[in-house]
């Protein structure tokens, strides 16, 4: 298989700013949360302090256990997980640090920590209570993530999983909140084939394929999966991370759907080997200024030629021509998330 370390630019463009992955939404400007303010003086409990995440994860790509317990849950519930946040993992090879693009940690301003123990933002967003000491660092740890239950959800019956990656790489309450709430509630769920929504939260640039394994294994020690059935997608940076997670999980999914899939900061075009076996919708408009069109092109271009079961479309909702916008026609989409849902997984051999 070939590994994304393999395709980094040269060591010079590691040094630029990444430009910015989404205009769908706008980047956050919230206050810096003061960690030493305790609220004027009050006799309160400090919040929990130390390290962010400690306890190491599994070498390779062995599945890391949650170190957490989760919350209590029911059918048709909204569930935010954050057993594997206490996982500190060693960055992927083609992971940089965040500070080398000059990604600012926006969880530290108010209003926008993914790790809240709420599946919710806006008006709804409770802050968690915490103090790290590390808190530049927190990249590093595992993903907090949402899982929405099908509303009969049954322990006794297995079911599907759609997992959706987000875009951007500097995140807000705003954001958040529209790729997990609004974005999350256009996606098409079949009355007759009801599956378990789970969208990890990534702080680092661009996805980690063994942080996306764990949080799958994590899922399945609680709740019925069908492990035939898991399906990968994601748009812009999470239309990429959809190409390189399943590129490094080949045997995990049946089906993957990327959109608009950024183009920095290397090129995916590498990874059509390792995505050939796998039945893929992609999707990327040809007017689209944030993200490579020609590179989508290419790919699809590729696999197609590798013998991959690829549809490729230009043109969604009501426009004759798109850009980077428009996602949630595409997730609410019955004929797109079915012939998604439609397919089992084959192993890559």
């Amino acid at each position: 298989m070939l590994r994304p370390s393999r395709l980094l630019p040269l060591a010079c463009m590691l040094l630029e700013v990444l430009p910015a992955c989404d205009s769908e939404k706008p980047a956050g400007s919230g206050t810096a949360i003061d960690a030493g303010d305790d609220g004027g003086g009050s006799e309160s409990t400090d919040p929990p302090s130390g390290p962010a995440c400690a306890t190491q994860a599994a070498a390779g790509m062995s599945p890391t256990p949650g170190v957490t317990p989760w919350p209590s849950f029911s059918a048709g519930e909204l569930v935010k997980v954050n057993s594997l946040t206490g996982v500190i993992y060693e960055p992927a090879d083609y992971q940089l640090p965040n500070s080398a693009w000059g990604v600012k940690t926006w969880w530290m301003y108010a209003g926008s920590d993914p790790w809240s123990e709420y599946p919710y933002w806006g008006s709804e967003y409770v802050d968690p209570d915490h103090n790290f000491t590390d808190d530049e660092q927190r990249w590093r740890c595992g993903y907090s993530y949402v899982v929405e239950l099908p509303d009969d959800y049954d322990p006794e019956q297995a079911y599907p999983i759609v997992i959706f990656l987000h875009g951007s790489v500097e995140l807000d309450g705003d954001t958040l909140d529209w790729y997990h709430n609004s974005l999350r509630g256009d996606f098409h769920r079949p009355q007759d084939d009801p599956y378990i929504y789970v969208a990890p939260i990534k702080l680092e640039i661009d996805w980690d394929a063994k942080k996306v394994q764990d949080v799958i294994e994590d899922v399945k020690t609680q709740l019925s999966v069908d492990e035939d059935r898991i399906y990968l997608t994601g748009l812009s940076m999470g239309g990429r991370g959809t190409l390189i997670v399943a590129s490094e999980l080949p045997d995990t999914f049946a089906a993957i759907l990327p959109l608009s899939p950024h183009h920095d900061p290397y090129s995916y075009l590498p990874l059509v080997e390792d995505l050939a076996h796998l039945p893929i919708w992609m999707m990327h408009g040809e007017i689209d200024e944030v993200s490579s069109f020609t590179m989508a092109a290419l790919m699809a271009d590729a696999l197609d030629k590798a013998g991959a079961i690829i549809e490729f479309q230009t043109t969604w909702g009501p426009w004759d021509e798109v850009g980077h916008w428009g996602w949630e026609y595409i997730y609410s989409d019955p004929e797109i998330m079915e012939w998604t849902l439609a397919w089992i997984r084959s192993p890559s051999g």
